[in-house]
């Protein structure tokens, strides 16, 4: 099974409008919506973009994680797009779950850590 990505999109505005005031200097939250190739449905996966100028001013003094996250020197709309639609289509698996655990190592995928609901018995009194 392979994945392909359905749409792109920008967290607070439309992507193709999008152009930061400092093209070295910027972080920005996009979503790939994914699914399986040739089937219905798909599934959220989001990250972050930013430079590492911006990571350094705006991080703590402490050690910091940086997961779900692309570094960039500079914006390059097109070069962002096309690392993640690479990633996708590298991505394969038996299941659909198998594909999507792969691509959560990279972006935060919106079923990541579910556990189904589940009621839980009466207790005897």
């Amino acid at each position: 099974m392979k994945a392909e990505i359905r749409h792109f999109s920008m967290a607070g505005g439309e992507l193709s409008e999008y152009w930061p005031e400092d093209t070295g200097n910027f972080r920005i939250g996009l979503d790939a919506t994914v699914g399986p190739v040739g089937e219905r449905g798909a599934e959220i996966f989001s990250f972050r973009v930013c430079t590492p100028k911006w990571f350094a001013k705006n991080k703590s003094e402490n050690p910091t994680f940086a997961r779900h996250t692309i570094f960039v020197n500079e914006y390059d709309e097109e070069a962002i797009l096309n690392l993640v639609r690479d990633l996708v289509a590298s991505a394969s698996g038996e299941s659909w779950d198998e594909i999507a655990t792969i691509l959560s190592r990279y972006m935060f995928w919106e079923f990541e850590d579910y556990e189904p609901y589940s009621v839980c018995p009466a207790k005897a009194t």
